[in-house]
């Protein structure tokens, strides 16, 4: 009788680490850092897996992220109306 397998939390999370290590590694070929930390923001993971998964420094993850945001709100200002001087 076969012996039923069943995985632990840990061995989930090893697995899924790897899967997301050789996915990264795969995409660093075609897509820039940046382009790929904000991919994988989009995935709710934190600056210190971003940086686990790309091999790199959680600082530099968090550096990344906020001038993906500084981008995203200037690019949004830009596009906002605004007052030329001497408008009231």
């Amino acid at each position: 009788m076969a012996k039923a397998l069943s995985a632990t939390m840990d061995d989930l999370l090893k697995q899924a680490k790897t899967t997301n290590r050789l996915l990264a590694a795969q995409l660093k070929n075609q897509m820039t850092q940046m382009e790929l930390v904000k991919l994988l923001s989009t995935t709710d993971l934190t600056a210190k897996e971003i940086a686990d998964v790309l091999d790199t420094t959680g600082n530099t993850v968090g550096v990344t992220l906020q001038r993906l945001r500084n981008k995203a709100t200037a690019g949004a200002s830009k596009g906002a109306p605004g007052r030329t001087k001497g408008e009231q």
